[in-house]
């Protein structure tokens, strides 16, 4: 409480800066909220992000409702007909691992081939 009382007195102290006015201003917002609070219940900053509805919830609370969540979803994909029989399909080779990436080659041209030589290569 202190450190919000001194930050405060700075604020209003002449040659304040503008952050030294701002973190002034911020701490009455504070110290008005903790005088307006109920007793009991969490103190609501003015401007400070609200608690996620779910972050009360204890861990087994919250694997409770996923379990009904996923039973539900279960439940509905059961009762949908099942999808019409589709052909087998014919065997292919299986593809062989890549190892990095595949670049075409281009061919060259040849010195013998019509439309010239090919061209000098420049060092590098």
């Amino acid at each position: 409480m202190n450190e919000l009382i001194e930050a405060i007195r700075v604020a209003v102290a002449g040659g304040a800066t503008t952050e030294q006015k701002a973190i002034g201003a911020q701490a009455c917002r504070t110290i008005i909220a903790a005088l307006g609070a109920e007793p009991g219940k969490p103190i609501v900053l003015p401007g400070a992000p609200q608690a996620h509805p779910l972050s009360r919830l204890s861990l087994d609370q919250i694997l409770d409702l996923a379990i009904a969540r996923l039973s539900q979803i279960a439940a509905a994909r059961e009762a949908q007909p099942a999808p019409p029989a589709q052909p087998a399909p014919t065997a292919q080779p299986k593809p062989t691992a890549q190892r990095g990436p595949q670049i075409p080659m281009v061919p060259t041209a040849s010195p013998t081939a019509p439309g010239g030589a090919r061209p000098a290569r420049r060092k590098p």
